[in-house]
């Protein structure tokens, strides 16, 4: 099968076949190459009239430019997104966490199987990992060891990867092919 000049083409070995070369944000002369020229333009960079930048899908993933219902629009050649992002607290919304907390203080029986009501804080017959059941009534958690309040700080600003699994392929461009004719 015959390539057109200016398509991309993912190839599982390492080298650019002859005639194409790797996406990667290559700059090539305009008198080198007028047909591929003629077909990008300047739009994934360079010098109108000197040379063109070939498209950078080093570490991208290829996305379709223009927009669908509810999204957004996205221009032929723009790169968007990044590997990793910082989240603030300030970049989370604002939102609760409820802790209940058992002390010794309380005189419920304990209960044989946790239900939705139940606190785990003083298992009766649980062989979790043992055969023989724990003493009843054990462990208690000592009155005043928990408190009832508490501090979640979201968002660690700790940088976090954003890249989803991948393999890598090497993305080609063909630099002389066939032509393609404009509708």
């Amino acid at each position: 099968m015959d390539a057109f000049t200016g398509e991309i083409r993912l190839f599982p070995f390492n080298f650019a076949p002859m005639d194409w070369a790797y996406c990667d944000g290559s700059t090539l002369s305009i008198q080198q190459y007028p047909a591929l020229y003629s077909i990008l333009g300047n739009i994934y960079g360079g010098t109108p009239g000197q040379n063109f930048q070939l498209p950078n899908l080093n570490g991208r993933a290829a996305m379709g430019a223009g927009n669908g219902p509810g999204l957004t629009q996205r221009p032929l050649g723009t790169a968007v997104g990044a590997d990793v992002v910082t989240l603030l607290p300030g970049n989370i919304a604002p939102h609760t966490h409820a802790l209940q907390v058992k002390d010794g203080t309380d005189s419920t029986s304990s209960l044989d199987e946790p239900n939705t009501s139940a606190y785990l804080s003083q298992p009766r017959n649980i062989r979790l990992y043992n055969t023989t059941a724990p003493v009843a009534g054990s462990p208690t958690l000592a009155v005043g060891t928990v408190g009832s309040t508490g501090q979640l700080t979201p968002g660690s600003s700790a940088p976090r990867s954003t890249v989803q699994p991948f393999l890598t392929l090497a993305y080609c461009i063909c630099l002389n092919g066939e032509y393609p004719s404009r509708p």
